[in-house]
């Protein structure tokens, strides 16, 4: 089992959003039914009072004789379920189970037991084979503190970041995936926010987002120790990304 490395908590995180995203497989004699989210629902209303549908709408990147394209998928419904008092959803659709920890991000220890918290919850009800899938995703936002920042003023190039990238002025995108290996992959995206009507300078989107794609027992500590796994990694490409100003920024300190 993979074992969980201790990091600093910082007072002022950038995660504007963190999830966790477990594909399961069910037995062939019970297989998905529409009625499952409202069982799961019984399971958790208690810290979950909230449950609403929603329509699921995919965007998958193929690359074709003509270059990189997009398809978009058919809709997919889903079940979100909204904690009582804390900023956290949980969404159900086929074969699909999301924690959704919204800002302030408590850290990674309370994420992971909300997760396993949910899991086994969602385990009494599903009765999952096997676990498919499991993507741990951070997407941070820096905002900008004058029409003169550019990315660079806040991160360092890095392997999934190109030093020209970081030099740009707003609307540049950069989306890197690596398949570190047949089950392992990861997509690091750096785009721009525009300025809100609101005001303000816009933000620095910072999206780093880690898939595992193997057959596993669907047991709370496979689960636990492959989101150690999965988070090391994230924690490993955030850390070499993070220059001196965001540092400071995360610390509370001025900037």
């Amino acid at each position: 089992m993979a074992t969980k490395t201790t990091h600093p908590s910082y007072p002022n995180p950038t995660v504007v959003e963190a999830l966790c995203e477990v594909h399961f497989r069910l037995p062939p004699e019970k297989p998905w039914k529409a009625s499952l989210p409202g069982e799961f629902f019984k399971c958790i209303q208690d810290d979950y009072p909230e449950m609403e549908p929603l329509q699921e709408m995919g965007l998958q990147f193929e690359i074709g004789p003509l270059g990189l394209g997009q398809k978009i998928l058919p809709p997919r419904p889903r079940m979100r379920f909204k904690h009582a008092s804390r900023p956290l959803l949980v969404q159900l659709a086929e074969n699909v189970l999301t924690v959704n920890v919204l800002a302030p991000y408590p850290g990674w220890d309370t994420m992971h037991r909300d997760v396993l918290d949910v899991w086994r919850r969602a385990e009494e009800v599903l009765e999952p084979l096997a676990i498919t899938r499991i993507g741990l995703r951070y997407i941070n936002r820096i905002e900008r503190k004058s029409a003169e920042d550019h990315p660079g003023d806040w991160l360092r190039a890095n392997e999934y970041m190109a030093p020209v990238v970081l030099r740009s002025a707003p609307a540049f995108l950069s989306r890197v995936e690596a398949h570190l290996d047949t089950e392992n992959r990861i997509i690091v995206t750096l785009g721009d926010q525009p300025p809100a009507e609101t005001g303000g300078y816009g933000a620095i989107i910072f999206d780093i987002d880690r898939i595992i794609e193997r057959e596993l027992p669907p047991e709370q500590n496979v689960l636990s120790s492959e989101m150690n796994r999965l988070h090391e990694h994230v924690w490993q490409v955030f850390v070499s990304a993070k220059g001196d100003k965001l540092e400071r920024l995360l610390k509370g300190k001025r900037p």
